[in-house]
């Protein structure tokens, strides 16, 4: 089982970089997460499309992670030679998620068309966890933004196939306590890491991260980050930043 990078830029980066989603292959089946607007784009670069998605994983509802459902949902629906992919979400995202996508995707000539339309979906309860090939699937929930509502969560991975073990945060603001167990568990990172001089207090920036014990970050791939970062990985112990295409064993 693989996972590659798509992308790995920012929610406004470029096709140098393409928005962070991957796509995880086990045999011929292939689980996308998350679905940004460019993932038309990127999957092609990979030599994919809609045909080769069966599931997809949403972590929340950002544009640069749901604004390709559009595209896959009336990809597959209107294509006979495929089924509906499994949507993969946590319970508390489904109605948002929805009420984000129905505009555009709700009518069609004489019908009223709803998520199911589109998707097989199988909400996640928290606390649960979902499979796909021989690996489990862990949701984990960490905080992205702090609004005038509440938190807004997003829902990373804790994947683990066999006694490996990979967590991926998608975003995340830097809480270090809050996910700080799923770190030392991990034998491989991939973090959420803004690279930009301007701190925005809803990722994880690069300043705070160089900030962890040695034996988190030499474990860290970092991604997310802005157009040609200026940091030194080396000179500061990360593992590395993944660019865009990289594959990586789970």
């Amino acid at each position: 089982m693989k996972i590659q990078f798509a992308g790995v830029g920012s929610a406004f980066t470029t096709q140098d970089y393409w928005q962070s989603n991957m796509v995880v292959t086990s045999g011929n089946q292939s689980l996308l997460i998350d679905c940004g607007g460019d993932i038309r784009f990127s999957l092609k670069e990979l030599g994919l499309n809609h045909r080769n998605i069966n599931a997809v994983y949403i972590s929340h509802l950002h544009a640069d992670h749901i604004g390709g459902l559009e595209y896959l949902g009336f990809s597959t629906y209107f294509d006979s030679e495929c089924s509906r992919p499994k949507l993969f979400i946590v319970n508390e995202l489904i109605d948002g998620l929805w009420g984000s996508l129905k505009a555009g995707m709700q009518s069609h000539e004489s019908l009223v068309l709803k998520l199911e339309s589109f998707f097989d979906v199988i909400p996640i309860k928290i606390n649960d966890s979902f499979s796909f090939g021989d690996a489990v699937f862990f949701p984990v929930q960490t905080v992205h933004v702090m609004n005038g509502y509440g938190i807004v969560n997003s829902y990373g991975l804790m994947i683990e196939r066999g006694s490996r073990k990979t967590f991926l945060t998608t975003d995340t603001q830097f809480c270090p306590r809050q996910i700080e167990k799923f770190y030392l568990k991990a034998d491989l990172i991939f973090q959420d890491c803004e690279t930009s001089p301007h701190h925005s207090g809803i990722h994880a920036h690069y300043d705070d991260l160089k900030t962890l014990d040695e034996c988190v970050k030499s474990k860290m791939r970092l991604y997310h980050y802005q157009p040609n970062p200026p940091q030194n990985f080396k000179n500061d112990g990360f593992g590395g930043f993944i660019r865009k295409g990289d594959i990586f064993d789970l």
